[in-house]
């Protein structure tokens, strides 16, 4: 064995099945390691092997060969080692002899028959054809071929009676190929790896020549680059064991489709100007392993990667002229087909400019929409970029490009250049095409249009088709969260999503899940907000669309579910990715929300200070940015409980004038005031509250109502009245089970979290949800608290809600008073708060007291 050979353990538990079946056959092209996987699995047995060439056509010598090789594994005494060469008048007779003589053993021997393929001879293959037809149970017949040999294998097949084993079967893998290439000294970094095994397709002969190479090269990364088209080692081997064994018409048709990395019988016939392409193609995939069918039916087919970039390495070399007609041709038929990705790439290979921006005016919005980015953008830098500043098409194509790859920068550039030298007259889809960029664009900057405002669509939009007219959509539908007309948002944003599903225009549904995914969160749908992003993600994820700007809101969307549901380690991993994202900022809006965000999820992981100030400062950089009034309310119920909880309570007022300054005196202004009123202690808490309540169920945000029922709750508690505060514990929770709301209870204080703990399996209904509130509280609360403060300054901690002066507690701990007012101190920090008061609030609210 070679010192490069690796031993497989799940190849040898496929050959072992060949002692259960008459027949194994092991069938792929030349390279794939047959021999030596089988060489290395009969090591351990006894087995006759016999490795056949073209002289063993001859029948007797092939017979010879046969018994030569069974009597090394048979008993002294079996018939086997008396047979002769057959005479061929009596050869029926000898076949029954050795059929008898093998059903006469004691147990099946392995016979091996390497190179099968190189028998063709009829009256040899009738002899294996016996040995299959009468299967001697003393007899399990391996063959080794690189193509299937005549013999009845579909019989045995349907029988169940044969185990194939094949290239797919044979292809090394990465931690093979990893394993192969250390055994010889080589060891290469993941993508450099995982670069060569896409290059070879597994293929075991071109892994070993590859690091033949390997070991002189300077440069592993330049050499990965051009092993497949120019490494003469592979190019030897090809010529030798591959491309000089095929009939000469087999290896022009190979070298002619080469061009393309994909082929149908209809492309590679027009490509070679043969009639029975597809049988040809059908032949090879059967019986070579060269060509691979992609698909099911047969209509898309393949060439072994290394040998369809040695045929096309060496048909640029020899016929660069054929080559770029080829290109020429295969376009035609792309466009043709509107495969126009693969139009514009042979377009360009075939250098015809022309056809490429020809392609590019009819399907560019096409393609972008679909996603095909990269496409259209090597198409605009083919044509270069003195014709697309001084084409209005192209310049409006390459603005709407930037667009959608998120450079508005430079979208803004080609936009204002394209309108520089618009024509007078032009198509309808350019002018449509136009409009939408210059919408697009005034939505970006946050000034939409007053025709999308209106909902007004251009004249011949309709008639466009699909693409333009779900496009359009989905900014009427973007456009309606701007006035707040949520209902007309999510109409047109449906109606876009449908379209654009329905045509394939993947990078548009993405577009669509996001600003759906917007929507719901303003009106308080959480579950189909987190759904909708979730959705954009994953396909952007699929798509490899990670860049996309988009991406932005659907991240901070989903901080915000998590926030809602008390993950704060989910917020903010999500924030980051948001602020990651976000490199460009073009919307004030979303950098204030991201930092918010963030600043509500430090806060709820026990960071409450560093937290405080981060939304206090995200909201005071937001200057004189107007908000949508669910926003602004939205923001408040979260900032300012946690200004409350801090003992902060100028920063809490500075919180309801801001809020209410935006949105006026609405139900969360009254809940502000309540708020206010019952953490300070002053009387008139529970008419405000009662006020909020009544104004709440028409609240900017289903937060209100929740957190008004929660107040409530604490309110009756500390009045007494605990069978009205379960009541109003059980509508909160009523009112957050459909929409996944749980982290008002978290800021509802101690006691209502108690009685929430109390009445766990009284709900009735909402018994999981309590459960699961209750649960994510707890954990909350319990992690903030587990682990903060010291068991001294816990004892400090403990004392400080009763009346004592510092001096009394050091005397009663035994410790110097500048030591008790140390760890006050380092509690204050802890717990990020600047006050006795605060600090006993925040040490019950985290079950520390």
């Amino acid at each position: 064995m070679p010192a490069s050979f690796i031993r497989r353990e799940p190849l040898r538990h496929l050959l072992d099945q060949a002692g259960a079946v008459p027949v194994t056959v092991v069938c792929a092209p030349a390279g794939y390691g047959k021999t030596l996987a089988l060489a290395d699995w009969v090591a351990d047995t006894t087995a006759a092997w016999v490795s056949l060439d073209r002289y063993d056509n001859d029948a007797g010598r092939f017979w010879s060969a046969v018994l030569s090789a069974m009597a090394e594994c048979v008993p002294d005494d079996s018939p086997l080692r008396d047979l002769g060469r057959p005479a061929v008048a009596d050869e029926p007779g000898f076949l029954a002899e050795i059929v008898d003589a093998l059903d006469a053993l004691d147990g099946p021997r392995l016979l091996v028959l390497d190179d099968v393929h190189e028998i063709v001879e009829p009256r040899t293959l009738r002899g294996v054809e016996a040995l299959i037809r009468y299967a001697p149970k003393g007899l399990r017949l391996v063959l080794s071929t690189r193509l299937d040999p005549p013999l009845p294998l579909a019989r045995l097949r349907a029988q169940g009676n044969l185990v194939e084993i094949r290239a797919n079967r044979l292809r090394f893998g990465l931690d093979d190929a990893a394993a192969m290439l250390r055994a010889v000294g080589i060891e290469l970094e993941d993508e450099q790896l995982r670069l060569l095994v896409g290059q070879t397709e597994g293929w075991a002969a071109g892994l070993r020549l590859a690091a033949l190479s390997l070991r002189d090269a300077a440069d592993c990364d330049e050499f990965l680059a051009d092993f497949a088209a120019d490494d003469r080692s592979v190019a030897d081997y090809l010529v030798g064991e591959v491309l000089t064994r095929l009939p000469g018409r087999t290896g022009e048709f190979l070298r002619v489709i080469s061009i393309c990395d994909e082929v149908s019988p209809s492309l590679a016939a027009t490509l070679s100007g043969l009639d029975d392409a597809g049988v040809l193609l059908d032949v090879l995939e059967r019986e070579s392993s060269l060509v691979t069918s992609v698909d099911v039916r047969g209509q898309r087919y393949r060439i072994h990667a290394l040998l369809r970039s040695y045929l096309r390495a060496d048909l640029n070399r020899h016929q660069p002229e054929r080559t770029v007609e080829l290109h020429g041709i295969a376009a035609k038929w792309f466009a043709a087909e509107q495969r126009v990705p693969e139009a514009l790439d042979h377009a360009g290979q075939a250098r015809d400019l022309a056809m490429v921006a020809v392609l590019l005016r009819r399907y560019a919005v096409t393609l972008l929409l679909m996603g095909e980015h990269h496409a259209v953008t090597r198409a605009l830098a083919l044509v270069g970029h003195d014709t697309v500043t001084e084409d209005p098409s192209l310049a409006l194509i390459s603005a709407f490009t930037h667009l959608a790859g998120g450079d508005l920068a430079a979208a803004e550039t080609d936009f204002a250049g394209s309108q520089a030298i618009w024509p007078a007259t032009c198509s309808t889809d350019m002018a449509l095409l136009r409009w939408l960029v210059g919408a697009h664009l005034a939505l970006i900057r946050g000034k939409p249009s007053a025709a999308l405002l209106m909902g007004e669509y251009p004249d011949g939009l309709r008639s466009m088709g699909a693409a333009l007219e779900a496009w359009t959509r989905m900014a009427v539908g973007w456009t309606s969260l701007y006035v707040a007309d949520l209902a007309t948002a999510r109409r047109e944003l449906r109606e876009a999503l449908r379209l654009a599903r329905g045509k394939g225009f993947d990078h548009l549904v993405m577009q669509c899940h996001t600003v759906l995914g917007a929507a719901c969160a303003l009106g308080g749908d959480y579950p189909a907000m987190a759904e909708a992003s979730a959705a954009a993600i994953d396909l952007a994820s699929e798509r490899g669309w990670c860049r996309a700007p988009w991406l932005v809101t659907d991240y901070l969307v989903l901080a915000f579910a998590r926030l809602l549901n008390l993950d704060p380690a989910g917020a903010m991993r999500y924030a980051t990715q948001a602020e990651r994202a976000n490199h460009l900022a073009p919307d004030p809006r979303l950098r204030f929300l991201i930092s918010f965000v963030e600043g509500a999820a430090r806060f709820d992981a026990g960071d409450r200070s560093t937290g405080s100030h981060r939304m206090r400062q995200a909201r005071q950089q937001l200057g004189d940015v107007v908000l949508l009034p669910e926003l602004v309310a939205t923001v408040a119920l979260l900032e300012h409980p946690c200004a409350l909880a801090l003992g902060h309570y100028a920063h809490a007022r500075e919180i309801f004038d801001w809020t209410r300054a935006r949105i006026g005196d609405t139900a969360e202004v009254s809940l502000l005031r309540a708020w206010s009123l019952a953490e300070t202690g002053r009387a008139g808490a529970s008419r405000v509250l009662t006020g909020a309540l009544d104004s709440a169920r028409a609240g900017l945000s289903p937060i209100t109502r929740v957190a008004a029922l929660l107040l409530e709750t604490a309110i009756e508690l500390r009045a007494g009245r605990r069978t009205k505060a379960r009541c109003a514990l059980q509508s909160a929770l009523a009112l957050a089970e459909p929409v996944r709301l749980i982290r008002p209870f978290g800021e509802a204080g101690p006691v209502v979290r108690r009685l929430l703990a109390d009445q766990q399996g009284g709900f009735g209904p909402l018994d999981d949800f309590a459960s699961r509130v209750c649960e994510a509280v707890t954990g909350l609360h319990g992690v903030c608290g587990r682990g903060v403060l010291t068991r001294r300054e816990r004892a400090v901690l403990t004392r400080l809600p009763s009346l004592w002066s510092l001096d009394e507690i050091a005397s009663d701990l035994a410790l110097s008073v500048n030591t008790v007012k140390t760890h006050v101190r380092s509690v204050y920090a802890k717990l990020g708060v600047r006050s006795r008061r605060a600090a006993v609030v925040a040490a019950r609210e985290l079950g520390l007291i």
